[in-house]
């Protein structure tokens, strides 16, 4: 039975449930309008030398997306955090597999991995640029790193998780230990794996727009700091709503990709906001 088949044999949601996502929907939008408001009032108080009217920073961003501006600028620093993520995904995911099978290696290095989550990894940004040079590598070395972590930390707490006599049903049965990792652990820790996911989403963006602080001629970090220098707080504000709209973007594709692959847990669909 494909997915999309296990979807629809899942019983309708309930009038209360469906009545809560209209509620939750209305409160967002709702607190977007006060977020608005009170930024508005913001720039009123302050003044536009330090805070940017949300009207004129729309105006703004309409202006660079006639010019194509805005579409080279993000299509930039969304290559670079898409590569960056999924390098640091793909080492966050493939370890916690491979240390399962050696479980005493596990224990020894485990402190280490632990210990190197707490080194400063912007702190990182010049060392990457004397060892790479000024290009994409420093860039993707500092999102594959903070990538890597909270996956990494999500897969493993997952695999742990897994019921031992599951595990041990499955073996009774013949499966072998790579059908077991796809079948039974991969199912188990997807929960575990969409939370990194989730987690990591702004920390890829964050980590290329500030590498293009320093390393960079485009993007939309260059674009921010470039705006600074010209003390044009309306551009520096606009880079930081088109940064905003990318993990938006970017979480929704996540949550909708776990909706698909997730689709036999019944209560995910009464649980998900």
């Amino acid at each position: 039975m494909t997915t999309a088949e296990q979807a629809a044999t899942l019983p309708a949601e309930p009038d209360g449930i469906k009545w809560r996502h209209v509620m939750v929907r209305v409160g967002q939008i709702g607190l977007g309008l006060v977020f608005l408001w009170l930024w508005k009032w913001g720039a009123n108080s302050a003044g536009e030398s330090y805070i940017a009217d949300p009207f004129k920073v729309w105006d703004r961003l309409i202006e660079i997306a006639r010019t194509g501006e805005l579409a080279r600028h993000t299509y930039v620093t969304l290559r670079i955090s898409a590569i960056g993520f999924a390098i640091g995904c793909a080492a966050g995911v493939v370890l916690p597999f491979a240390l399962r099978r050696m479980p005493r290696l596990t224990d020894a290095i485990e402190p280490y991995i632990m210990a190197s989550v707490g080194v400063p990894k912007y702190a990182l940004i010049p060392l990457f640029i004397l060892w790479f040079g000024i290009n994409d590598a420093p860039k993707l070395w500092l999102i594959g790193l903070l990538v890597f972590y909270p996956v990494f930390i999500s897969v493993f707490a997952g695999i742990r998780s897994v019921d031992g006599r599951l595990l041990d049903i499955a073996r009774v049965l013949g499966a072998s230990e790579s059908r077991i990792s796809v079948e039974v652990i991969w199912h188990a820790m997807l929960p575990f794996f969409f939370s990194g996911l989730k987690i990591s989403v702004p920390r890829a963006v964050s980590a290329a727009i500030i590498a293009e602080f320093l390393v960079g001629f485009e993007g939309i970090g260059f674009y921010i700091e470039n705006a600074r220098q010209q003390m044009d707080v309306t551009g520096a504000f606009v880079g930081i709503a088109v940064a905003i709209a990318l993990v938006l973007v970017m979480n929704a594709l996540l949550v909708w990709i776990d909706k698909r692959l997730s689709a036999w847990r019944p209560m995910d669909r009464h649980m998900e906001l």
